[in-house]
């Protein structure tokens, strides 16, 4: 069976290429469509018989006509040289426009609640402008702000409509159990992947080991926009490592000058990054309470988990709080984050054993190989 996988995100995408490793295994001609990749990456090179390059821009994504059709000549020609069996198509963009193109069979994966997203990205847009002082805007930026507003409401409509339209027609794979049940609502054909790493990347983790003293982890992009997404707000969080005495904070992805508490090590490849969790003790995602957090199911929690980490989060973060089980600690504010990074840095012992716990418990449930017959079944039913 040949697979083209559909993105408008380039590789390396880890999601993206678990998909494909699962159908190469079962002996299926896998294909992959998308931006050129900036990053040199062997691993994603292999998991593909081709790999096409096709040129998306923000234009393209606002579905503006001219320069959608742009991606769209690109998209048709290689979907015509393929001639798929099964288009897997990754996230709203590519999906919407497979279905212009021709009757192929889909399933469309939803990494995101799309049309979530969308308001994600007006409520910081709407925050930023607040947050400027209306005498500052300029009569060339007021009316900047005027089509910004009016383009950002289009889009909400234009890829909510989308999102029903394809969880509706077409078999479609989601990351959680809350945004399953939502599309449930919509759809017959809804199939649950969660972000879990697969096993290949994890099976040379060693078993935690004691450490004496509390360090932390935490990892993610580092957001220099300064229209920023609220459900990722970080505001005040580097600020407890250096005013109380609750370990040293070790922060992946992010380029910025160390401290003797907070220490950032930029950007760093997959083993690089395990390697960097498995020497601390902690796993936090801290972002301040959102309305769309019981949506989220971030990743970084279960590379946490199998890096031997005792994971801490908002209590919001429902859906890893469901994954996780017991082995996570949950806070509502960064009051009380602190108290419990004092109790535990006081009991090393137990918190060793948490984490010995969590590591095991990973092994065995976390794994992207317990759910990938679901992507089969979704193909199955296209």
């Amino acid at each position: 069976m040949k697979i083209l996988h559909l993105s408008d995100t380039p590789l390396p995408d880890w999601r993206v290429e678990k998909s494909a490793s699962s159908s190469r295994k079962r002996g299926d001609l896998v294909y992959f469509c998308g931006p050129n990749s900036l990053i040199s990456n062997s691993n994603s090179h292999s998991n593909f018989e081709k790999q096409y390059g096709i040129t998306w821009t923000s234009h393209a994504r606002n579905k503006l006509p001219y320069y959608w059709g742009l991606v769209k000549k690109q998209m048709t020609k290689i979907i015509k040289e393929v001639q798929p069996d099964i288009i897997h198509a990754h996230n709203i963009f590519s999906a919407k426009m497979a279905t212009e193109i021709g009757d192929y069979p889909l399933v469309y994966d939803d990494h995101e609640y799309w049309s979530m997203y969308a308001k994600i990205k007006i409520e910081a847009y709407s925050f930023y402008i607040k947050s400027v002082k209306a005498g500052s805007l300029s009569t060339k930026s007021l009316a900047r702000k005027l089509v910004v507003n009016f383009l950002n409401s289009k889009f909400a409509r234009s890829w909510s409509k989308a999102e029903n339209d394809l969880i509706m027609n077409h078999p479609t794979i989601t990351v959680s159990n809350t945004i399953l049940n939502e599309f449930k609502k919509i759809g017959k054909r809804i199939f649950l992947v969660p972000n879990f790493p697969a096993f290949k990347e994890i099976e040379n983790i060693r078993e935690p080991i004691y450490h004496d003293k509390l360090s932390s982890v935490y990892a993610g992009i580092q957001l220099t926009n300064p229209i920023k997404s609220l459900h990722m707000d970080l505001d005040g969080f580097f600020n407890i490592f250096e005013k109380f005495n609750v370990g040293k904070l070790n922060v992946l992805g992010w380029n910025k000058r160390s401290t003797n508490r907070v220490i950032y090590h930029g950007y760093l490849s997959r083993s690089q990054m395990y390697d960097e969790m498995h020497r601390n003790s902690i796993g936090l995602i801290p972002f301040k309470k959102h309305w769309f957090h019981p949506y989220s199911n971030p990743n970084k929690a279960y590379e946490y988990a199998h890096s031997g980490l005792y994971v801490s989060l908002t209590s919001d973060l429902a859906s890893v709080a469901e994954n996780l089980k017991e082995h996570c600690i949950l806070f509502d504010d960064f009051d009380e984050l602190i108290n419990k990074l004092e109790n535990l840095s006081n009991n090393m012992d137990d918190l060793y054993s948490k984490r010995v716990k969590s590591y095991q418990y990973a092994r065995s449930h976390l794994l992207w190989e317990n759910f990938e017959k679901n992507i089969f079944e979704s193909y199955k039913v296209c």
